[in-house]
């Protein structure tokens, strides 16, 4: 679990009220077969919101399981609200790709030990395929890492979109705080979305 917090905002109105204004300037996450995105409704930014917490993400109209998605909190404090977010991704790809890597590594090094000690013995790559049992593990593991981050790079400029939506709903500010870490699990990172 990622323990920064990444935005850190204030605003003026109370708890209640910050969420109900960002429920105005958002459509629900929620799937529909007919719609170019996915979604239902034609606002840019997505979200759920469920008792203090809320998500948003851009409204996307090609698929990208790694597309950075905004988990946040709102607190009373005694100017206001307190607003604690941070960024990641869904749930599904964090845990798939996380599997993905435990069995690229659990297959793949035995294949490439196997490989390397033929390799070695018959001082040849060539014979019997061994440069395959080299190169396939690589890979795979190689596919695992950088794959996220792809679709990561591919969805860097969202993030301000959904920055400016959540200041400008809430009237909100940056709060000057020391860097805190986050100490609570969000309730809306669902698997599906």
């Amino acid at each position: 679990m990622k323990e920064k917090l990444d935005i850190t905002l204030h605003s003026d109105y109370l708890p209640e009220l910050c969420l109900a204004k960002l429920a105005e300037q958002i459509d629900l996450d929620q799937f529909t077969l007919f719609s170019f995105s996915g979604y239902k409704g034609d606002k840019p930014i997505l979200g759920r919101i469920a008792g203090n917490e809320f998500r948003l993400h851009k409204r996307r109209y090609w698929h990208n399981s790694f597309g950075p998605v905004l988990f946040g909190r709102v607190l009373p404090d005694s100017k206001g609200t307190t607003i604690e977010a941070y960024w990641d991704i869904w749930k599904w790809p964090r845990v798939f790709m996380r599997v993905w890597l435990g069995f690229a590594v659990a297959v793949g090094i035995p294949i490439f030990l196997a490989s390397a000690r033929d390799a070695i013995r018959e001082r040849s790559l060539v014979s019997n395929n061994n440069w395959l049992g080299l190169a396939v593990p690589v890979i795979l593991v190689l596919f695992g890492v950088l794959f996220p981050r792809i679709g990561a790079a591919l969805s860097f400029h969202e993030r301000k979109h959904v920055i400016k939506l959540l200041e400008g709903a809430i009237m909100a500010g940056p709060k000057p705080l020391p860097e805190m870490n986050r100490n609570w699990k969000t309730s809306v990172d669902s698997w599906w979305g």
